[in-house]
């Protein structure tokens, strides 16, 4: 498991670094994977595929993974899960899904305001 990726809390276009290994040695860098199954854990729920989970290549055996709003909408941790029969180990990167700091901020200024 790699991690924590730290995400932001029902937003869209966040992306998830993953190093992909040969499963018969688990060191040997994978490249051109295409279409592996990806499935998403929200605090400890039963897995199910990702609601986005664009896969695009970076290269030397790196790849990143879309999530929208939908696989990122629970405040807690989610684990995404890359699976690849026959080419690759199964690999799970651990994500914490919290509030952007400029909501925090934003919200702090506006409580602050109002109890003047």
């Amino acid at each position: 498991t790699q991690g924590p990726i730290w995400l932001r809390l029902a937003v869209a276009s966040q992306k998830v670094p993953v190093t992909l290994v040969d499963e018969t040695d688990l060191s040997t860098l994978e490249t051109g994977v295409t279409s592996p199954t990806i499935q998403i854990s929200k605090n400890g729920a039963a897995y199910a595929s990702a609601s986005d989970g664009t896969w695009a290549e970076i290269g030397n055996g790196d790849y990143t993974i879309r999530l929208n709003e939908t696989d990122t909408e629970t405040l807690g941790w989610i684990i995404v899960r890359v699976i690849k029969a026959s080419i690759s180990a199964e690999t799970k990167i651990f994500c914490q899904i919290g509030v952007d700091a400029e909501l925090l901020h934003a919200t702090a200024v506006r409580v602050r305001t109002d109890r003047r």
